[in-house]
This record gives structure tokens, sequence and C-alpha cells, in this order.
């Protein structure tokens, strides 16, 4: 299977996770978007805070294993069935929306390269401590109203919207998921995607994550 298809055939691919799951391969696309990031920091040499690190890796795999159960359930209510031995499939299809957001980290990574190198500097020193948050914070408005960040605003809007789109994507692979283990109509399935989202969305946010 073929991660990267997620994105052009996200039906195919989803189908392919529910039949043949791989749980090495979903736990290493529920880790990428924080490994990913974690090289942006080295890269870009920014401060590195190994307890939000650690915390944002067990975060990943709590998130990951919220939503796959939270989806096995929904789908078990509406389906009317066990979903109990087909949990690794849902799991492993649930990892490719982790995949989808280490394509979104990667094109965050390019936004220092893009906007005005005075934005990216100021983050540094404030990080850094040698600026106050107010001067970073003047530093930045005063960078987003140049000419310089004009230039720079079309290839800025189509990183947020190629982040968007992948988005979209990742909902998609969550309703597929649903239609797979559902044989029912569409308005059902768009209920059932509904309520895994915001139950999930709303769970998460209660334990902080």
């Amino acid at each position: 299977m073929n991660p990267v298809n997620v994105i052009f055939r996200p039906g195919k691919t989803v189908r392919e996770c529910l039949e043949k799951p791989d749980l090495f391969m979903a736990f290493v696309f529920v880790l990428l978007p924080s490994v990913i990031s974690l090289l942006g920091l080295l890269v870009y040499g920014l401060e590195i805070n190994f307890f939000n690190i650690l915390f944002g890796f067990l975060a990943a795999i709590l998130s990951w294993i919220i939503a796959s159960v939270v989806l096995s359930i929904i789908i078990s209510l509406f389906a009317k069935k066990n979903m109990r031995t087909e949990f690794y499939g849902i799991a492993s299809a649930v990892s490719l929306t982790r995949f989808l957001v280490a394509i979104a980290v990667i094109l965050f990574l390019f936004f220092p390269l893009v906007l005005p190198s005075a934005i990216f500097d100021s983050v540094k020193d404030f990080q850094s401590g040698e600026i106050s948050l107010n001067e970073s914070v003047d530093v930045i408005t005063a960078s987003v109203n140049s000419q310089e960040f004009d230039n720079a605003f079309s290839l800025i809007a189509l990183i947020v919207l190629l982040v968007v789109v992948l988005v979209l994507i990742s909902v998609y692979v969550f309703y597929r998921i649903i239609s797979e283990k559902m044989h029912s109509n569409f308005f059902l399935h768009l209920i059932a995607l509904i309520i895994f989202l915001v139950f999930n969305s709303i769970l998460l946010t209660l334990i902080g994550l």
C-alpha cells in the first residue's frame, strides 16, 4: 500500500487498509508529524523543549487511539454489529489522516522560506529572550504590512489552500471508513460522520489534546 495514493485515490487506499491492516505502518504514520516537526525545529535552529516533544508524541498516539475507538463505536451503533474484530483495520485506515497531517506539516515548514525573514528572526529572538513579546508582535505586524509580504502572498495562499485540501481529504477518509463498514445510504453515512467529528473533537478537548 502506497500511502501517497490517499491523496489521489483515497477510497481505494482506505479499503486496502481495512482489508489488510498494517499496524506498524499505522504507528509510523501517527508519529510522522511529530518527527517532521522536530526535524523542522532542528533545521531552523529553534529552541527545542523535550517535554513538549514527548507530550506531542504521546498526544499523537492517544488521539489516534481515541479516534479509532470512537469511530468503531459509532459504526457499531449504526451498523448494529460488533466491530471489535475489525478495529485494527479501522485504526490502520484512521492513521492515513495522520499521514496527511505530516504532509501539511511539511508545507508549513516552507513558511519561513516564503515569509519576510524579519518575521522568522523575531520569533527566534523572542524564543531566545532577546526581545519581548510586544517587540516581536511589532516586528511581525510591520513585516505583514510590507511589500515583501505582498510579494509572497500568492505562495502563502497556495500553501494554505493545499493544507485545506488535505483537511478535506482527511474528512473524506473518515467518511470512506464509515461507508465501507456501514452498508446503508449516504444520509446515514453523513450523520455518522458528523457525530464522529463532533464527539471526537469534544472528547479530545476535554482531555486537553
